[in-house]
């Protein structure tokens, strides 16, 4: 995700819903574009610069709702492996464009 490397939250706020749900293993759900910045804001001050996202598999939940079931892998900025785990997204589609509305991912450390 290149707007997370570029620290670009007006870019990374144009892929979520203005009330998207970010729902991180160890915390309580963040709400909207203020808790995903404070999200992001988190792994930054982790040293954490790449999200690369794997998607495996992707389906409908009707004609305006979808899922998305992946892994991810985050990287420091010297590429040293910060974290991996598993997501799923929920999207919304708001007119012809489509917004992740929740986020849920987690660690696979134990």
């Amino acid at each position: 995700m290149a707007c997370f490397k570029a620290n670009d939250m007006k870019g990374l706020f144009s892929m979520y819903m203005v009330d998207c749900k970010i729902m991180k293993t160890g915390m309580d759900t963040a709400h909207g574009h203020e808790g995903l910045g404070k999200v992001v804001a988190g792994f930054h001050a982790l040293g954490v610069t790449t999200v690369e996202r794997k998607s495996e598999e992707v389906g409908p939940m009707g004609s305006d709702v979808m899922y998305e079931r992946g892994t991810y892998t985050m990287k420091t900025e010297d590429g040293t492996l910060a974290d991996t785990g598993k997501y799923i997204v929920i999207w919304k589609k708001v007119g012809s464009d489509w917004f992740q509305y929740i986020d849920i991912f987690n660690t696979n450390k134990a």
